[in-house]
């Protein structure tokens, strides 16, 4: 492979991946790992080596662990019992199947039917959905900081 068009490539697709932390349906920092993978198996680990990437996937892991965490806060700070932060991740979960509106209604929705399944009131678990949310929502800057600098650092490693 043209090293110069490899570059290239990766270059476009941590882009992406930054531009996916903010869109909604482009998995983000997983694109941004991927990019840099690729770039690395393509040049035989050369300029970016085994252990940048195994550094990069453990951000990338840390961070989406990081924002279910996030999401889980958000819905308690609202009220939600164990129940509904919970509720909230797992519909997170379960949203990433419904793109691009499942990613915000999941972890409203995880949070609320949990709420109500433990028998809060529908006010309350509407308050522990809106939680979920506003934590889906905090965390956006944060995975947008963190795929900025691996890219960066990426991209000073790879000239």
């Amino acid at each position: 492979m043209d090293p110069n068009f490899g570059l290239i490539a990766a270059l476009a697709g941590v882009a992406v991946g930054v531009a996916g932390t903010v869109l909604p349906a482009v998995p983000g920092l997983p694109l941004v790992w991927l990019a840099i993978f690729l770039y690395a198996l393509g040049t035989g680990f050369d300029p970016v080596g085994p252990a940048f990437v195994a550094a990069s996937l453990a951000v990338t892991v840390a961070a989406e662990a990081g924002e279910h965490y996030v999401r889980a806060l958000g819905a308690r700070r609202f009220g939600a019992s164990r129940a509904g932060a919970w509720g909230a991740v797992a519909g997170a979960v379960a949203g990433f199947f419904f793109l691009p509106w499942g990613l915000l209604l999941g972890p409203f929705a995880g949070a609320a039917l949990a709420e109500l399944l433990a028998g809060r009131s529908p006010a309350a678990a509407a308050r522990a959905g809106i939680g979920g949310v506003v934590g889906t929502l905090g965390f956006i800057p944060v995975k947008f900081i963190i795929a900025c600098g691996m890219g960066i650092a990426f991209l000073w490693r790879a000239l």
